[in-house]
């Protein structure tokens, strides 16, 4: 029985879970910091593994069915002799001193039965099974439950398993156990598989077939290897970007690359490396295993993973579809395996060029005048409603500054074509009160407001012990904002003060001098790269978390905080994460480009927006498979459209969690509350965010 448990150690990709099962010997001992000699069992739950890994210490082992155990058995093999457990310990080249083989030895089988013998892997039937309860020994076994599923189990030593077969809930071991357990769900192989679906008519798999499974037979072969830790690393360069493993082709903004000696990098690679140990050396860990280690990749991975064809399981050599909401799961090998992305050259609406690449877009200066003067009046005319609101929280306040900001970008895109000099500090630019020039001054009195507060009356709090910014009415209403102090939806409130903050700074350099470091903290709340030298303006250390709300191995953010929910984490505005990420890219554009270690922030921070465009484009947007021109042909790694046909009619997700999706919003199920919360905010952005084609179908 569970007395209590903890988190042990937690990186970007997993997270181990230490659980304590014996009251007595825990009793008084919960604030000991020697807690390692008690008896236990650790679970490593990383992402992508196909298995259910726990290490144990002393405890015995119990498996509980959701329903009920229909069997445990042997992994059978066709063979001409069955394997049984003596009670004579073997000889072993382990260094582990309780390690030990299972001898074997064989029996024909029965006379006059007419059958063949069989091969049962490593795993016996104990003598002493009886009708009431069956007895099994081994390292390898199967599990089915009543419901049809079908569980491969893997110990590290030989174990012994006993089976009630009148109440069927339990299989328990009698003895402690020092070793490792891992469990691998079989899953039932679909019938008819298709591109772009993922609901197909199945059956379970017949346990006597179980072996000639491909799948099976790898699950089998890559059990000794597993995951206990990872990491996320990225890199950047220059180039082309390596061939897609499936035939998507994204219809990407066309820019034509005019001549630079400068040559911005382009590409970003995300690499994940597993840590490892394997069963027969479980005092060691390390990043390169006896044997490939074995997981399984989302379909965005698949898309873009280098070494495809060397990494990636095709369906004939792994013939079991693991699926998950977010469609099936493609099998990879290997410790270390890394993917692409394309780093966006869109910068400020107003720039015509960004790293040598031309902004087809702009077409200001062959702009009719009086549509030039149009956009200038009304631009005036807005200036005078609709101002953002100190108090109407951050998210209130934020998109209000961040409407502020484009009108004043619009206004001051529209004098420049008009001739006008661009100066913000200078009252008069041209001779005349200009409209860009009063925008700005409004832009700089609400943002600089917002940010110091108005003496003793701060908005912003620093949270010393999550670390993060928080805003002040969640003092006292954790519910208020949106949950902001109990850190829900942080990307979409301080994106949009960021933009905000990027086309006043860009404007006026004297705003990043004065109010560049409350910036600053916004910035770090959602987009900080813990490993990067961040030590830019005497900063040293910074105490904020790795990428607030980006989960790396989903490939999007999730938007959720602390409350906990029975879907667990979720987001449902893909467009407003983007453009988060997106407001972080121009800040720190105009705040440390220039500089090797401020050209690295900004290089992450348009990879993280490179990552939440993907995801939006994979996991967001839909289109039916009849229609969709980015449906991998049939045998392919990939079905890059992850529902099923019938949810495809949806066109756009309202909310994705980690184990539903819904068309559909936290605040209606009107169809256009779903399409619109996915679109806002426009800003350049939004090109690269929609496709064309999807557009047009939408």
């Amino acid at each position: 029985e569970i007395h209590t448990r903890h988190v042990v150690k937690y990186d970007s990709l997993s997270v181990t879970l230490r659980y304590y099962g014996d009251a007595k010997e825990m009793s008084g001992k919960e604030n000991s910091t020697n807690l390692d000699e008690l008896k236990h069992w650790d679970t490593y739950i990383v992402q992508g593994s196909p298995y259910v890994t726990a290490r144990y210490y002393g405890l015995r082992p119990e498996l509980t069915a959701l329903s009920d155990f229909s069997d445990i058995a042997c992994i059978t093999t066709m063979n001409t002799e069955e394997e049984r457990v003596t009670t004579e310990p073997q000889k072993s080249n382990s260094t582990h001193p309780n390690r030990r083989r299972m001898s074997i030895f064989s029996l024909s089988s029965p006379e006059g039965t007419g059958s063949s013998s069989k091969r049962f892997g490593v795993c016996g039937l104990s003598e002493d099974s009886n009708r009431q309860k069956k007895i099994i020994t081994g390292v390898q076994f199967v599990v089915t439950t009543q419901e049809g599923l079908m569980w491969l189990v893997f110990a590290s030593e030989p174990i012994t398993f006993e089976f009630d077969q009148a109440a069927r809930r339990n299989i328990k071991t009698s003895k402690p156990f020092q070793g490792v357990i891992r469990l691998a769900l079989v899953p039932p192989p679909a019938k008819a598989l298709s591109a772009g679906s993922n609901v197909n008519a199945s059956a379970p798999l017949d346990k006597e077939k179980l072996v000639s499974s491909s799948g099976v037979k790898r699950l089998i072969y890559h059990a000794g290897t597993f995951p206990v830790g990872g990491a996320v690393n990225w890199s950047f360069r220059y180039g082309s970007r390596a061939p897609l493993a499936s035939s998507i082709t994204y219809d990407r903004r066309k820019l034509r690359r005019l001549s630079s000696s400068t040559k911005e990098n382009n590409i970003g690679s995300v690499t994940f490396t597993f840590d490892t140990m394997h069963m027969s050396s479980l005092e060691s860990t390390s990043t390169s295993a006896q044997m490939e280690l074995l997981m399984l990749s989302l379909p965005h991975h698949a898309a873009s993973i280098s070494s495809a064809d060397k990494i990636l399981f095709k369906p004939k050599d792994f013939d079991l579809f693991f699926r998950c909401i977010k469609g099936r799961m493609v099998p990879v090998v290997g410790n270390s395996w890394t993917y692409e992305e394309k780093l966006t050259s869109i910068g400020f609406d107003d720039e015509t060029s960004i790293g040598g690449i031309q902004n087809p877009g702009l077409s200001l200066s062959t702009m009719d005048q009086s549509i030039r003067d149009l956009i200038l009046q009304t631009v005036d005319s807005d200036l005078k409603i609709n101002m953002p609101v100190l108090d109407s929280g951050a998210y209130g306040f934020g998109k209000g500054v961040a409407r502020l900001a484009q009108l004043a970008l619009i206004a001051d895109s529209i004098e420049g074509a008009n001739g006008h000099v661009k100066n913000v500090t200078n009252s008069k630019p041209g001779g005349h009160d200009s409209t860009s020039r009063r925008a700005y001054a409004l832009l700089e009195k609400h943002l600089t407001m917002w940010l110091v507060g108005d003496g003793s009356d701060r908005r912003l709090f620093f949270d010393v012990d999550l670390g993060g910014i928080v805003s002040k009415d969640g003092l006292k209403d954790v519910f208020s904002d949106f949950g902001n102090v109990r850190y829900n939806d942080h990307h979409f409130h301080y994106g949009y003060v960021l933009y905000a903050a990027a086309i006043l700074g860009r404007a006026n350099p004297k705003f990043i001098t004065q109010y560049g470091s409350y910036v600053d903290s916004l910035f770090y709340d959602v987009a900080h790269n813990s490993s990067a030298v961040m030590n830019l303006g005497s900063k040293s250390e910074i105490f904020f978390p790795f990428a607030r709300h980006k989960s790396w191995f989903d490939g999007h953010s999730f938007a959720s905080g602390l409350f906990p929910f029975a879907n667990g984490k979720s987001q449902e505005s893909s467009s407003e994460a983007t453009n988060c990420y997106f407001s972080a890219y121009l800040w720190s554009k105009v705040r440390w480009a220039g500089s090797t270690e401020g050209d690295k922030i900004v290089d992450y921070a348009r990879l993280l927006l490179a990552t939440e465009i993907t995801g939006a484009k994979t996991y967001w947007h839909m289109m039916p498979s009849s229609i969709n021109p980015f449906t991998a042909t049939p045998g392919s790694n990939l079905f890059p459209v992850p529902y099923n046909t019938i949810f495809q009619q949806n066109y756009m997700v309202g909310n994705l969690g980690m184990t539903d999706v819904t068309s559909t919003t936290w605040f209606g199920n009107e169809v256009v509350y779903v399409h619109l919360i996915n679109l806002m905010p426009i800003t350049a952005i939004t090109s690269e965010l929609f496709d064309k084609a999807y557009v047009k179908e939408e």
